[in-house]
């Protein structure tokens, strides 16, 4: 089969501004501003006091707004909010007890056994984001072996869950290669007015409370698969134990310096003590979309429960309190993640450097992302094109698996390395429907041609046209 789109021509797509704030903002901070201009002279003190009291808090929220967007990749609202009302807590305790070898890093109580060589598949979305959608479940059904794939779950605000079922209707489970759940994410914190960015990252270490697997692949929204995905690329078996190890991105400190700076603040430990800046001695964790250990991630959260408090160290962390209210300068779900594993020294045993797989067989590379759209900046013809003959490679290898093998991976030696996901984001003024238009289309033709999917189309059909607008 030979699945093609055409080339961009020479327009390079539209590009969007951003107003950072809402007109109705700008409209109701400028009528505060000529009410306290024109306050009679009779005004009390008390009259006054409320006026400028109103006044500082609207300002406040809006230089909030002003800062967090085009910062951030958000999926939850950016909604302002005062710190003293956004509360945060457990549903499902975090039960943790004193490990004997590292006592200031608590271990979580293991509660049962879980699949070491398997693979849960988290996404992380909310109202915002399921304009995405379409594509990125299209491309999961393209690309995602469904061999050692336990659920594809999809973390959703519980007030948004009514948008999201009409597309995976019950009577259509059999249909998907995967078993394929919504889950709102108020089984695993309780948050009122909490919808940020913040939360959004507690969602990715908190997850793991809840996950059948060892290992969980982490997506956002724009997340979108650009080569088959089989997980015995992803998890190799560790050879001298029968513990399994997840590949995961290298990444430099130095490209996110501040991140780590915040991060080792946040979880207490001596600057460049289990992290080094470095780049001889190890390589970093990137961002998503990337593979954790639910053993790593809850002893994440043990640590930052015994530093700040059982539930007082949620509500602090969802409202930045434990942090500068700097765009730059912020913890993030990775590096405390990394931290921690590098720390008590479980890193290398739940993670393994795919370059360190190289010198042991003659596999390609398989890095979980690459050519992505991070910025405007990055939104050029050239990248247009190079990123639709990406898909359409594989999409057409995707189809030989099928053809030849019966869907298992067959391996693409002529090539050094390829990429599993691009990241399509839509900060910094790029048009989000643009990735829609050009690359939604190629995955439908594929699917549309596989007669398995028959039922499944026009479901990805209907949540393109509902959330497109």
């Amino acid at each position: 089969m030979d699945t093609k789109y055409h080339k961009l021509d020479n327009s390079g797509g539209d590009v969007k501004s951003i107003n950072t704030i809402p007109q109705t903002t700008k409209l109701f901070i400028l009528h505060v501003f000529k009410a306290v201009l024109n306050i009679p002279v009779t005004c009390s003190k008390f009259c006054r006091s409320i006026i400028y009291i109103t006044l500082f808090f609207v300002t406040l929220s809006s230089i909030s707004v002003l800062i967090s967007n085009g910062k951030a990749k958000m999926n939850f609202r950016p909604t302002p909010h005062t710190p003293l009302l956004a509360t945060t807590h457990h549903v499902q305790p975090l039960k943790c007890i004193a490990d004997r070898n590292q006592p200031e890093w608590p271990r979580p109580v293991q509660t049962d056994n879980k699949s070491n060589n398997n693979l849960t598949v988290v996404i992380v979305t909310a109202r915002p984001e399921f304009k995405r959608l379409s594509v990125t479940m299209a491309a999961l059904l393209s690309h995602l072996d469904s061999r050692r794939i336990t659920e594809v779950m999809l973390l959703v605000p519980p007030k948004d869950i009514h948008l999201l079922q009409p597309h995976f209707p019950v009577e259509y489970k059999k249909y998907w290669p995967w078993t394929i759940s919504i889950v709102p994410d108020d089984i695993l914190l309780k948050h009122i007015k909490t919808d940020s960015y913040r939360l959004q990252m507690m969602f990715k270490l908190m997850v793991a409370q809840i996950v059948k697997t060892e290992f969980y692949l982490i997506l956002d929204s724009d997340c979108v698969a650009v080569w088959p995905i089989h997980v015995e690329q992803l998890l190799h078996q560790n050879k001298t134990s029968s513990l399994y190890q997840s590949i995961y991105k290298a990444e430099d400190r130095s490209v996110h310096e501040k991140w780590w700076i915040e991060s080792e603040r946040l979880i207490q430990v001596k600057l460049e003590s289990c992290v080094p800046n470095d780049k001889s001695k190890t390589s970093l964790i990137g961002v998503t979309p990337s593979i954790l250990s639910r053993t790593i991630s809850l002893r994440t959260l043990c640590r930052l429960q015994k530093l700040y408090d059982d539930e007082t160290f949620l509500t602090k962390m969802a409202n930045w309190e434990l942090s500068p209210p700097k765009p730059d300068h912020m913890w993030t779900e990775y590096t405390l993640y990394y931290i921690t594993g590098r720390c008590t020294q479980l890193f290398d045993t739940y993670h393994i450097n795919d370059s360190s797989l190289l010198s042991s067989n003659s596999m390609p590379k398989v890095d979980l992302y690459g050519l992505s759209i991070w910025s405007d900046k990055d939104w050029t013809k050239e990248n247009q094109n190079k990123l639709i003959d990406s898909i359409n490679n594989g999409l057409r290898w995707r189809q030989k698996e099928i053809d030849e093998a019966n869907g298992q991976a067959i391996i693409d030696k002529s090539i050094n390395e390829h990429s599993l996901f691009t990241v399509l984001q839509g900060r910094h003024n790029v048009d989000t429907k643009l990735y829609h238009q050009y690359f939604y289309p190629l995955y439908m033709k594929y699917l549309q041609e596989q007669k398995q999917m028959d039922k499944l189309v026009p479901l990805i059909e209907y949540m393109a046209q509902q959330f497109r607008n």
